[in-house]
Formats: structure tokens, C-alpha cells, sequence
């Protein structure tokens, strides 16, 4: 069954690409706005935070990954081999019974609420954060049944070729958060804003539904657990539910080792401020990369189609290389700067600043980490492979506990951090050895001089940025950030294109076409 974005890929990618960044940079100035409002150490900065971040890390960690990553491979096979009518059965199947286990899920941990944000924060924070964190908590672990249904719906549009709208959920939600802080904090406060939080991601699964219906797509809420197709996703569902752990519960632990640091102020924010900005840069490339990718490479595999697989595999890791090494080096010249830019202002202080900066240029040095585990874990799952990206995880997540909490103590906050970029480029490498022994992964001499060459140019780019930041020093941080970024890019696609790397191909595509 051909799809919209088996014919375009590139177009598909741009479009995604420039839908989620205006998702992102609402989203950050989502986060501009609570700091702003609440600061980064006070105890409403604290407790908001925790409570927004737990119901949606529990998510990831116990369900998440069925939603796509289980959830596509079996669905596009039925596409492939028994039809539309079979697979949208199957699809009405599934979200009921995510629809189950999410609201059991949101009861008990709605009961458990003092203990989950207490082992989440500790006892050392600001004097009223844990009596405001649980009520909170309590008011918005329904994010958890309002975001397994919308990532339920958006599995099976992005099966169907539709990106567009899954990639608008964010800029949908975001924008109803910021209409709340621009025109009812000031009455409503910290409660009213976490409802603010559960309309926002209530409208992500909203939006999907004319969608689905102009497919012909009918919900009828049922419970079989002896179907064969629920089967086979419950089957792959909990390797995969364990591979990608390494995210959330990387950030649980980060969050931990930094909460008595500090005299209990400023860690956990920095922690979570960094990795949200972390997370909305790089994502914005990785997410539109490999929920295109995914479905594409689900389909290859339901036709058993080896070399197409293996090509499709190759030329992504490629395009992630290209993109992905200089944004790795770019977050670690611009950290501060960016972290003044977005959260310097109101009651974030000048320290506040200073900590979350060091914060995500350790974070930075798993961007390339990060974007492979994604990618070639999805690689993996479309094989109905979830052994290998379970070590992976496993690996990653041990690593990153044990290196965090042994170095806190001596590098504080750059610490955590930086045993998540150890640990993520570490459960990549294990995806990149296993996909090369399967001979799924090529390395012919010609991509290894190209990746060289596209490691070399981000290292000039990185002295280009670090020299013309030092010139600036006096400048607005506006224009420190934005003319860093314009320099950086003007070198590093400059000398690409001398250099001869093909990936430019891909990047003029875009341009000239737009």
C-alpha cells in the first residue's frame, strides 16, 4: 500500500520539520512564561514542574512505546495484507484497551501521589513545594489518558501517510496554555494553569479526529484479548516499553542526583529546564526524521523487501550524522546564551541562568547519542526486533544511575547531565554494532570520509561560532543567539558543499523547492 510519504519523503520531512518548530518555539515560550511567572527555586517553580513532568514520564515509561512503536509494525502489516477494514478493527481494539489500562493507571498513581513526588523531588526543597507538588500531581495525572489517546490516533494516521496534523498537535496545545498565562494566571494561578495543561493535551487527540473520520476510521469500544493482532502488539509492546525507558527515567534520575544540590534550589528546575530545551531543539529534526521514517520501514519489513530496508536504514543514519553534529556542537557554544534568551527574565535569576546553561551543555553531547538510539531503534521494531533495543536501554539506563549520582557530588549539575549524554551514546553504539553484525548497517569507505569530513566541518563550525560569540559579547543576547546561529550554519553548509557531501542534496532539495 503506497502512502503520501513513500513519494515525497524529502517534501514530507521539510513539512513536518517547519509544522513541529512552530509546535517547539511555542512550547518554549511555554516555559519562558512559567519561569517568568514562578521563577526557577521557588516552590511553585519546583512543584509545577515535578507535577507536569512525573504523569507524562510515567506515560513514556509504561505505555508510550505501544502506542507507536509496538503499534505501527503490526498495523501497517494489516494495511499490507488484510486490508483497511481489518486494520481499523484492530486500531478500535487497541485504543481501547489503552483507553483501560490508562485510566487504571491514573487512579493508582493518583493514590500513591505523596510518595511518587516525594521520591521524585526528595525532602530538600523549599519550604511548601511537597503540600502544592501532590495537589497538583493529583490534578494532572489525567495527562495520562488524554495522551495515550492522542498518540493512539496519531500511530494510525502516521500508518496512513498523514504527518501533518500529528506534527501540529504541539503548536495546538501550546497555544491554549499560552492564551491561559497571557489572560488567566493572574486569576486562576498555579491550579488553573494545570487544567490550562489538561485542555491543551486534551485538544491533541481532538484535532486527529476529522482526520481519521475523512479515512473512513469508526471507533466502537471493545475488549478482546485473545485477537491475534493485540496479541502480536502486546507481544513486541514490552521490549519496546522497556527500550524506551531510557528518556524518562534517565531524566527521573537526573532530577534525583541534582535535588540536594544547591542548598535544594535550582537543581531540579535546571535539570528539567535543560533537558525540556534539550529535547525541543534536537526533537524537532529527530521526531520529524523518524516518525516518517518508521512507517516506511514497517512496510518494507511486512514485504520482507531486505534491500530496501537496509538502503532506507543507511541514508537516515546519514541524514541524522549530517544534521545532528553540528547541532551538537552549536548547543554547546550557545548554551547559556540560549538559556538567557529564553528563561533570563522575571524571577530566573542571573545563577538560575548559570546553572541550567552548564546543565544543557553537558546535555549536548548526547544529541548525536540520542538521534541514532531513535532511529535505529525503530529499525529494530520494524523488524519485530525488541531484544536488541532492550539491552540497549537496560545498558543506558544502569550507566546513567550510576554515573550520576557518583558525579554530582564533584561536578554538581554538569554532572547528571552529562551521564545522560554518556549513557544515550552509549546504548546507540550498541544499536549501531548489532545492525552492523545483521548487515542492516553498511560502512563502505565512501561514508566513512563523509562522515569524517562532516565531523571535521562541525569542529571549524564550532571555532567560527565560540570566535564570533566572543565578539559579541556586548550585543543583545538576541542578537548573540541569532547571529551565532545564521554564522554557524552559513559555515558549516558552505563547506558541505565544497566538501561534496551528499546530504546536501537533501538540503537544496528543501530550499530551492521552498
Amino acid at each position: 500500500m503506497k502512502t503520501k510519504s513513500d513519494i515525497k519523503p524529502a517534501r514530507t520531512v521539510a513539512i513536518m520539520m517547519a509544522i513541529t518548530i512552530v509546535g517547539k518555539i511555542l512550547g518554549v515560550l511555554r516555559d519562558s512564561m512559567q519561569t517568568n511567572q514562578f521563577g526557577g527555586d521557588t516552590a511553585q517553580a519546583i512543584a509545577f514542574a515535578q507535577a507536569s513532568a512525573i504523569p507524562r514520564t510515567f506515560l513514556d515509561i509504561m505505555f508510550a512505546a505501544a502506542f507507536s512503536a509496538s503499534f505501527i509494525p503490526v498495523f501497517s502489516s494489516y494495511l499490507e495484507t488484510k486490508g483497511k477494514k481489518a486494520a481499523f478493527d484492530l486500531a478500535a481494539l487497541f485504543i481501547s484497551v489503552v483507553l483501560m489500562l490508562t485510566v487504571v493507571a491514573t487512579v493508582i498513581s493518583a493514590i500513591f501521589s505523596y510518595p511518587i513526588f516525594i521520591l521524585s523531588v526528595g525532602r530538600v526543597v523549599p519550604y511548601g513545594t511537597i503540600p502544592l507538588g501532590v495537589t497538583l500531581l493529583r490534578y494532572m495525572f489525567p495527562l495520562m489518558i488524554l495522551s495515550g489517546l492522542a498518540f493512539s490516533l496519531t500511530g494510525i494516521l502516521q500508518s496512513l501517510g498523514e504527518f501533518r496534523i500529528p506534527a501540529a498537535m504541539s503548536a495546538v496545545s501550546n497555544s491554549i496554555i499560552l492564551v491561559y498565562y497571557f489572560f488567566f494566571i493572574d486569576r486562576f494561578g498555579v491550579y488553573g494553569l494545570a487544567v490550562a495543561f489538561l485542555i491543551g493535551w486534551g485538544s491533541q487527540a481532538v484535532i486527529q479526529i476529522p482526520f481519521l473520520i475523512k479515512h473512513k476510521f469508526r471507533f466502537r469500544f471493545r475488549i478482546n484479548l485473545k485477537d491475534p493482532g493485540l496479541r502480536q502488539i502486546g507481544k513486541l509492546a514490552l521490549p519496546v516499553m522497556i527500550s524506551t525507558w531510557v528518556v524518562p527515567i534517565n531524566v527521573l534520575v537526573n532530577v534525583r542526583a541534582s535535588a540536594g544540590l544547591y542548598g535544594g534550589e535550582f537543581g531540579v528546575t535546571a535539570i528539567q529546564f535543560a533537558n525540556a530545551l534539550f529535547m525541543i531543539i534536537s526533537g524537532v529534526f529527530i521526531l520529524s526524521v523518524s516518525n516518517v521514517i518508521f512507517p516506511k520501514l514497517s512496510r518494507q519489513a511486512a514485504v520482507k523487501d531486505t534491500t530496501a530496508f537496509s538502503e532506507t536504514v543507511n541514508e537516515t543514519v546519514r541524514v541524522v550524522l549530517f544534521f545532528l553534529l553540528p547541532l551538537t556542537f552549536g548547543f554547546m557554544t550557545l548554551s547559556e546564551p540560549l538559556v538567557q534568551l529564553i528563561h533570563g527574565r522575571g524571577n530566573f535569576c542571573e545563577t538560575a541562568v548559570q546553572i541550567t546553561g552548564t546543565a544543557l551543555f553537558y546535555f549536548a553531547i548526547g544529541v548525536v547519542g540520542f538521534g541514532l538510539f531513535a532511529v535505529l531503534s525503530r529499525a529494530c521494531y520494524a523488524m519485530l526486533d525488541g531484544r536488541t533495543p532492550v539491552i540497549a536501554a537496560l545498558t543506558a539506563i544502569v550507566v546513567n544511575a550510576v554515573l550520576s549520582f557518583t558525579f554530582a557530588p564533584y561536578m554538581e549539575i554538569a554532572g547528571p547531565a552529562l551521564a545522560s549524554a554518556i549513557s544515550q551514546t552509549l546504548g546507540a553504539g550498541i544499536l549501531v554494532v548489532s545492525l552492523t553484525r545483521k548487515g542492516i548497517l553498511k560502512w563502505p569507505v565512501p561514508t566513512i570520509v563523509d562522515i569524517a569530513k562532516m565531523g571535521i566541518i562541525a569542529l571549524v563550525m564550532f571555532a567560527a561560532v565560540y570566535i564570533a560569540l566572543g565578539q559579541m559579547a556586548n550585543l543583545h543576547v538576541v542578537f548573540q543567539v541569532g547571529m551565532s546561529a545564521v554564522i554557524g550554519g552559513v559555515v558549516y553548509i558552505g563547506l558541505a558543499v565544497l566538501a561534496r557531501i551528499k546530504e546536501m542534496n537533501f538540503v537544496m532539495k528543501i530550499i530551492l523547492r521552498k
